[in-house]
């Protein structure tokens, strides 16, 4: 529920197979925003908590990402947990715009972001949890990706 607010973002820029403009990354980072404003406020702690994810889950360690440029243990734990998962995702994923990467590229690149985009405290525990991660990835692989699910999900499926 992360990306809820994706289907607010247009498919020229969703499914671009190149890099986005500046125009189009204006675009791109307001799903945080859709996203949470799409799942609302309720008072049950799930929704309260998808809320929060969805909300910050582009806020980066350092205070540099998105939207409210939030900074260390300012970003909700569980958001902190989301974005490395959803860097991971989107690094050995096939995109659009780019092949997916190794695995170990990804892990390497993860740890070389830990205190500016990751909480350094939750990197040893993404690394334990990784043989699940990829047996999950390998149980629940299939043949087209997050993008065609988006895809297929925004033209009324």
């Amino acid at each position: 529920m992360h990306d809820v607010g994706k289907i607010g973002i247009p498919d020229n820029i969703m499914l671009k197979p190149g890099k986005l403009d500046e125009t189009e990354w204006v675009v791109m980072r307001m799903h945080p925003a859709m996203g949470a404003e799409i799942i609302g406020i309720h008072p049950g702690t799930l929704l309260q908590t998808a809320h929060s994810v969805a909300l910050a889950h582009h806020e980066k360690w350092d205070g540099s990402g998105y939207p409210k440029k939030l900074k260390g243990e300012e970003i909700p734990l569980l958001a902190r947990i989301v974005a490395i998962a959803d860097v991971f995702d989107a690094l050995t994923s096939d995109r659009p715009y780019k092949k997916a990467w190794a695995i170990e590229d990804a892990v390497l690149e993860i740890e070389n972001c830990a205190g500016t985009h990751f909480d350094p405290d939750l990197i040893e525990p993404f690394k334990t949890a990784l043989p699940q991660i990829l047996k999950i990835m390998e149980q629940y692989s299939d043949k087209h990706g997050a993008m065609d699910d988006l895809a297929f999900i925004k033209s009324g499926g």
